[in-house]
Parts: C-alpha cells; sequence; structure tokens
C-alpha cells in the first residue's frame, strides 16, 4: 500500500511540475546567501554532512552559509562557520503551523543558493523548493524536479565518500570523515564529570575504555554479550565506562547491578565531550560510532549486518567485527595497540572464549566469509552462528 502511494504521488507530482531544462553549475553567481539543507534526525547523517560546510564556504567565498537541520541534532553544528541554523522539528506534525512560519522565515532571508545535504534525497530538495531559494544544487535522485542544478550522483562503496565526492563537484574539496569540535568549556566540564568515576585517579583522568551499549533495532548487539564483555574487561583490570542512553535503562541497571560503572551521557555536546577523552569506543553502528569518529578516537565497531559495512569507520586504529561475539570484542580490544595505556594485563584469551572473527583486508567490505561456524559459547545462535569479521581500518 505504502509503494502505490508513493507511486500515485510521483505521477500526480510529474504532471502538476513538470521538469524543468538543467541549469549548469557555472550559471549560479553574485551568491551572497546560501542554505544547505540537511533536516535530519540522526546523528551520523548530521555529522556526514558537516564537511560540506568548509566546501561550500570556499566555493561561495564571501556568502552567508547557513543550515536547515533538525532540532534533536543542531547541537553538532555550534563548532561550524555557520550564519544560521534553522530547525524543523518531529513536533510540527501536531503543529503543522510551526512548519508554515519556518518556511516563511526562510524564504524571507532570500536565498540564493540551497543545497540538498541529503545528495540524493527526497525532503531535501522539496524543502530547498519552499525556502525560495532561487538556485537548488543537488544530486539526481528522488527529488530531481525541485532543482535546478542537477549533478550527477557520485555514491560511492561507503557513505563517508558521499561529501567529498560532492565537494568535488564543486570545485572544492572536504574532509572524508565526519568533523566535530569539543569547545574549551566541554572539555572541563568533562573532566569533572569524569573526576567522579572510576577512571580518574592520582588527580588524573586515567586513559579508559568507552562502552557505548545503545542501538537501534536490529543493529543493536545483545545485551547478554554486553554484560560479559565488561566482566571480561573487568577480570583483566581494564579501565572502562559504560555509556548507555534512555533507552538502555534496563540494561544499565543491570550493569550497574553487577557493578559495572555505567555513565549517563547526557546531552549530545556533553556526551561528544566525555567520549573524547576515551582511549577506545566500543559501540555498534549508531550515532556514537559516527561521532567517535569525528573526534578521532580509535574506534571498535560491533556490526550486526552486512549493509552497515558501508558506515564502518576506516582510520588507521579502528577495527571494524561483524556478528562478533565477546571473544572476538576482547581479542581486538587486547590486540589493539592502546590496550596497554588502558590496562597492564598482557593480551590474552581466557579459556572459554572462543572467537568467530577474521580479518578483513583493506576498505573493501567484499571480502566476508559468509561460512557458518558453530561454537561451544553461551551468547546465543546469533552469535555462534555469526562470522565475525575483523579489519585495521587503513
Amino acid at each position: 500500500m505504502e509503494q502505490l502511494a508513493k507511486r500515485c504521488f510521483s505521477r500526480a507530482l510529474a504532471v502538476a511540475m513538470p521538469m524543468r531544462a538543467n541549469e549548469p553549475l557555472d550559471a549560479v553567481r553574485d551568491v551572497t546567501r546560501v542554505l544547505l539543507v540537511r533536516p535530519n534526525f540522526r546523528i551520523g547523517n548530521t555529522l556526514m554532512t558537516a564537511p560540506l560546510v568548509h566546501a561550500l564556504a570556499e566555493r561561495f567565498a564571501g556568502a552567508s552559509i547557513e543550515m536547515l537541520a533538525a532540532d534533536t541534532t543542531a547541537p553538532l553544528l555550534e563548532h561550524l562557520p555557520l550564519g544560521a541554523v534553522h530547525v524543523v522539528s518531529r513536533r510540527f506534525v501536531a503543529r503543522p503551523w510551526e512548519f508554515v512560519r519556518l518556511f516563511r522565515t526562510l524564504r524571507r532571508r532570500r536565498f540564493d543558493v540551497a543545497v540538498d545535504g541529503g545528495m540524493g534525497s527526497f525532503s531535501g530538495p522539496l524543502f530547498a523548493l519552499l525556502a525560495g531559494a532561487r538556485h537548488r544544487i543537488g544530486w539526481t535522485g528522488a527529488g530531481d524536479r525541485f532543482l535546478t542544478v542537477r549533478l550527477d550522483s557520485a555514491r560511492g562503496d561507503h557513505v563517508y565518500d558521499s561529501a567529498p565526492a560532492f565537494a568535488r563537484q564543486l570545485g572544492q574539496s572536504c574532509a572524508d570523515r565526519p568533523i566535530y569540535e569539543v569547545s574549551a568549556h566541554e572539555v572541563v566540564a568533562a573532566e569533572t564529570r569524569l573526576a567522579a568515576t572510576s577512571v580518574y585517579s592520582d588527580g588524573a583522568v586515567r586513559p579508559f575504555i568507552a562502552l557505548f551499549v545503545g542501538g537501534h533495532l536490529a543493529k543493536r548487539w545483545p545485551a547478554e554479550c554486553w554484560i560479559r564483555l565488561a566482566s571480561e574487561l573487568a577480570r583483566r583490570d581494564a579501565r572502562y565506562l559504560v555509556f548507555a542512553g534512555p533507552e538502555e535503562a534496563d540494561l544499565a541497571l543491570r550493569l550497574e547491578a553487577s557493578g559495572h560503572p555505567v555513565v549517563s551521557p547526557g546531552g549530545l555536546r556533553a556526551f561528544a565531550a566525555l567520549l573524547a577523552r576515551a582511549t577506545i569506543v566500543v559501540t555498534p553502528d549508531t550515532g556514537a560510532l559516527h561521532l567517535s569518529v569525528a573526534l578521532g578516537r580509535p574506534t571498535v565497531a560491533l556490526l550486526r549486518q552486512e549493509r552497515s559495512l558501508r558506515f564502518r569507520p576506516r582510520g588507521a586504529s579502528d577495527v571494524t567485527l561483524l556478528r562478533p561475539n565477546v571473544a572476538d570484542v576482547m581479542r581486538a580490544v587486547m590486540g589493539h595497540s592502546d590496550w596497554p595505556a588502558v590496562s597492564s594485563c598482557r593480551y590474552d584469551v581466557a579459556p572459554g572464549l572462543s572467537g568467530t572473527g577474521r580479518p578483513l583486508s583493506g576498505r573493501e567490505p567484499e571480502d566476508v566469509d559468509h561460512r557458518q561456524r558453530r561454537e561451544s559459547d553461551p551468547e546465543g545462535d546469533d552469535e555462534r552462528r555469526g562470522d565475525a569479521a575483523r579489519r585495521a581500518g587503513s
């Protein structure tokens, strides 16, 4: 039914709004105000769009760069050179007059250019049109007919490649990973919070492992695995903190009841400042993964689905594990070059912990072994059958 509705809407739109001729990018001149459109509620998508702000500032030198974002992720943009940030909210569904008011405000700004930061999305070009921009730039995709300058899509195998590819089409360059900066005030606040935890000793915050136990639906690592992983780290005298959001309240209580140090992340920027102090970050495919990458933290990614390989971290100190069990994660963490900083325990895997992983070489996700193995392991069938893949990012 949903697909039928979409087809009917697309056909009606084609009749009501025929595709206009494509403008060349060189025709976009005399630009004084630019709107980057990415009203997305996901942390990762917002962070991955951030590098385009610098590319647009270079392309349209002297112009004011503003952004249309989501209210929940807008705090992630505070460090960027933006003249203003306008926000879309989920509450607009119940308060449509606020949606109308927002776009009246945007139209009064008289943007010369609006850029679809979703790079092929439907809503980005539509919002660019509603904002009244003279020129609307984006990749070919679902919202083609709302654009005036349609660039050929250059989407790569990894999501981090999209922003640099788009920037190159504008004649510019940008970072090939998410970017983020913690303010000096936030550094001090994070130090104060960490001083009240188990990783603080001898008057300083000691190197530690951050375990982020959140995740969206099927991307979550099982609760029993997190509990066992924390126990294995504790048994090796490793310094670690568990970060759990409101949706993981039950798991947080179980971890605390077992004596593990659990920290509430707080707001987005407060959490980022805490994560910036971590020596190694262990996280599923979730916003915390991309925030860790943006902060330059060595990241161990626990992926449950092959399609998540497009979102894997790929720094020199990063490790990606596909469908791992606890032994795979322990092997990755204890084998990491930063392990000696968080524990004096030598590299080992305890009896009873049997891993299922093997390395992935280079950046390519195709080198995944799909053979099923059975392991005598109490973590459940999914973990026993799972084929974990480990790779050091390039």
